[in-house]
């Protein structure tokens, strides 16, 4: 991969960068990025999300912005990488490039140059995927301009998922998502850049967050015992959302971040997670830890 000319804000010197949202799979037609980022655009906008409105890409799909209330807030991207009325099953380099002409039309039409991105799961692979375009050579199809500043990955499958590779003989985006794809591969493969060994874009910074759930713990006969074993898989990287390991959202040159006691799901919905992550895109270093409410007693002592 080549260094790019790292993103910066044109404005005041405390103007942030519009916050962009990219959702992950969705096995379902009809979902709509409104929905599935309500909690974290009106938390990072404090803006009501039935105030977005639509911006049309250039290959004429819709995307959204939803604005800013005052400057303590963030304007906030709903991307739409997907194709209208159908499940996200295509090939991942099909929603990249719809990403690509997202930013392209940010760029020209609201002179918009420099974001922050929070990506959920799959997202998260569509975002690196963009940056480290010249990982995949001119036949990506698409070229990174150094728009982003910071890309924090809700747990996604850096290193593939089970889950997927159960369906790797039905859609070409389950074998790019299955754990040692060539996608991975390529996409994790280490170069020389700027003097050092690296994976990843030394332009930008990575943050990955990953999730540890302990759903079943209340199902067992010692609860206590159950919650503290959780909270201990979860502090040695060995848990699990029930969709993506923790092992394989762990990035080596990322800011590793563990969530204890959060699900796949609640890891784009939930309203504390998403007050930590506004935190996180504002401070120096994310914290290694994320405990949802309940399980800070369990840390190890």
């Amino acid at each position: 991969m080549v260094a790019v000319v790292a993103c910066v804000v044109l404005g005041a010197a405390s103007e942030q960068p519009a916050i962009v949202l990219i959702y992950g799979f969705q096995p379902v037609p009809g979902f709509r990025a409104t929905q599935i980022w309500k909690t974290f655009a009106e938390h990072f906008s404090g803006n009501d999300v039935a105030n977005t409105v639509s911006i049309t890409a250039a290959d004429g799909h819709e995307f959204y912005l939803l604005e800013a209330i005052d400057a303590e807030h963030r304007d906030v991207i709903l991307s739409n990488p997907a194709s209208a009325l159908e499940p996200t099953v295509r090939d991942i380099f099909h929603y990249v490039r719809r990403f690509a002409e997202e930013i392209a039309a940010l760029s020209s039409r609201r002179s918009m140059t420099c974001f922050d991105v929070v990506a959920h799961s799959m997202g998260g692979l569509i975002a690196r995927a963009y940056i480290e375009a010249s990982d995949f050579g001119s036949n990506a199809g698409y070229t990174y301009g150094g728009e982003i500043r910071t890309l924090v990955m809700l747990a996604t499958p850096n290193h593939g998922s089970e889950v997927a590779a159960l369906g790797e003989w039905f859609t070409t985006l389950s074998r790019q998502m299955a754990p040692r794809s060539d996608f991975l591969r390529t996409l994790n493969a280490l170069q020389w850049v700027d003097g050092k060994i690296s994976g990843v874009s030394p332009d930008v910074r990575y943050v990955s967050v990953a999730g540890q759930t302990c759903l079943g713990c209340g199902l067992r006969i010692n609860e206590e015992v159950c919650l503290q074993a959780c909270v201990d898989e979860a502090l040695a990287w060995s848990g699990s959302d029930l969709v993506v390991t923790m092992s394989s959202a762990y990035l080596p040159e990322a800011e590793n971040c563990a969530a204890i006691g959060y699900d796949h799901v609640a890891m784009h919905t939930d309203p504390d997670l998403a007050r930590a992550i506004a935190d996180i895109l504002v401070s120096a270093v994310a914290p290694a830890v994320i405990y949802a409410d309940g399980y800070e007693s369990y840390q190890r002592p």
